[in-house]
């Protein structure tokens, strides 16, 4: 090390990686053989972090402490990822399940991946053309304004109605697309 060493550095540092390394090493998803592992890689972020240590920003104390945790909180976040979580559930794709029409089928084909991103497109299209032609014209107008991106006021202002009428027709047009299931589209 360099004039930035610091006989408390062996001493202080090597404690709490210790101790660190021994608590997270008894976290779920750990085992205590990880427990090296884990002391090495602190132990080479902390010597990887050192020359940027300030001594008139921190002491050097405050500075490792600082490096160590920031490492563990890292190395949690990356071990305890959904995907690596040792609380997921696994489950095979080729698992029977109800689909939304209450058919038997294998997980995957209940998956979003399971279709193009087109066919979905192309039913949502058909779905709220249906959902169109169902309703009175003045809710036609009021789907096609907002489909435009339009805002109540400017719907009020094109249709030539105020905006608490608006509002109602809005309401109503609410109800239709939770009728048809569709209400996240709106």
């Amino acid at each position: 090390m360099d004039d930035r060493s610091h006989t408390g550095l062996n001493g202080y540092a090597s404690g709490l990686i210790k101790f660190k390394a021994r608590q997270l090493s008894r976290r779920s998803g750990f085992s205590r053989t990880d427990r090296g592992d884990i002391e090495q890689e602190l132990w080479k972020d902390l010597c990887e972090r050192l020359p940027r240590f300030d001594p008139a920003k921190a002491s050097l104390n405050t500075f490792i402490a600082r490096v160590v945790e920031r490492k563990v909180v890292s190395i949690l976040r990356y071990h305890l990822a959904e995907m690596r979580s040792p609380a997921r559930v696994e489950a095979s794709l080729n698992d029977p399940v109800l689909d939304a029409d209450g058919r038997v089928v294998d997980r995957h084909q209940t998956t979003p991946e399971a279709t193009s991103t087109w066919q979905r497109l192309n039913d949502l299209r058909r779905d709220l053309a249906d959902l169109r032609e169902q309703m009175p014209p003045h809710l036609r107008a009021v789907m096609d304004a907002l489909g435009l991106g339009g805002t109540i006021n400017s719907i009020a202002t094109d249709m030539g109605i105020s905006r608490r009428a608006a509002e109602r027709h809005l309401s109503e047009l609410r109800r239709h697309f939770d009728d048809a299931g569709l209400r996240e589209y709106l």
